[in-house]
């Protein structure tokens, strides 16, 4: 049984980049709801929200509002509009309370991020139990998103705080440190990315930050999803991966 969790950064970017993640987090897409996607609408009203539940318009609008009165009226082409953080905990955890562990998530997040906490939104509708949290990166009146993620060092120093401060303490481990050969972490990239068909994630406004991830380090998803290491992996399968329509966009 699945114990690992899993915590994750990327960059919302675009004009409408905060307005189309809202979107998604607040379950206002209908073209997420059909028969291909993973959300179960009958559990859509299991979701909630952390934050003040407005529409995912007047979110957006008061970000740019904010942006606006600190004098950024045109952002940068690139330029982060906010950042998103994604936690998720193995699917055996909906047999359990799992409120007291994202409102210690949500409380996390306050305490170690500056800017303006936008929406922290908690998702009971799909497989494995997740929340996502979406900042505003405005500090001192200049837009630090970047500065905020930082660089690999930071985020290994963020994954292993939010283990020490809060997710050792719900019983939740950190992920398998197996090193994968090249033909396993193939073949389990393309497992992971299998179990994410017709997944909302894949028609997100961070898929692309997500992919790339799942690309770099497949065990910690397939933990997430309960997907197993296959034990042996045959010649023909890798030959078969490498010539997979697709290839190079997915694993670099």
């Amino acid at each position: 049984m699945s114990t690992s969790h899993l915590i994750r950064l990327g960059t919302i970017k675009g004009k409408s980049g905060i307005l189309d993640a809202m979107k998604h987090n607040k379950r206002t897409l209908q073209a997420e709801r059909g028969a291909h996607s993973n959300i179960d609408v009958n559990r859509m009203s299991l979701n909630y929200s952390l934050t003040d539940p407005a529409t995912p318009e007047h979110i957006a609008r008061h970000a740019k509002s904010q942006m606006v009165l600190a004098g950024i009226d045109k952002p940068r082409k690139n330029q982060v509009m906010a950042v998103e953080i994604l936690f998720s905990i193995p699917i055996n955890r909906h047999k359990q309370d799992t409120s007291p562990f994202f409102k210690a998530c949500h409380d996390w997040v306050m305490t170690n991020f500056e800017g303006e906490l936008l929406s922290f939104d908690v998702h009971l509708d799909e497989a494995a139990p997740h929340a996502h949290a979406v900042i505003l990166p405005l500090v001192n009146g200049k837009m630090q998103g970047s500065k905020m993620i930082g660089n690999k060092a930071n985020l290994m120093r963020l994954i292993n705080l939010f283990h020490k401060d809060v997710a050792c303490h719900y019983g939740l481990s950190r992920s398998d440190k197996r090193r994968l050969n090249q033909l396993d972490k193939l073949t389990l990239t393309k497992d992971v990315l299998s179990g994410l068909k017709g997944d909302s994630v894949m028609n997100s406004a961070i898929w692309s930050v997500v992919r790339d991830m799942i690309s770099e380090d497949p065990l910690r998803f397939s933990q997430i999803l309960s997907i197993e290491l296959p034990q042996k992996v045959s010649a023909k399968h890798f030959i078969d991966i490498k010539r997979s329509r697709g290839h190079g966009e997915f694993i670099k």
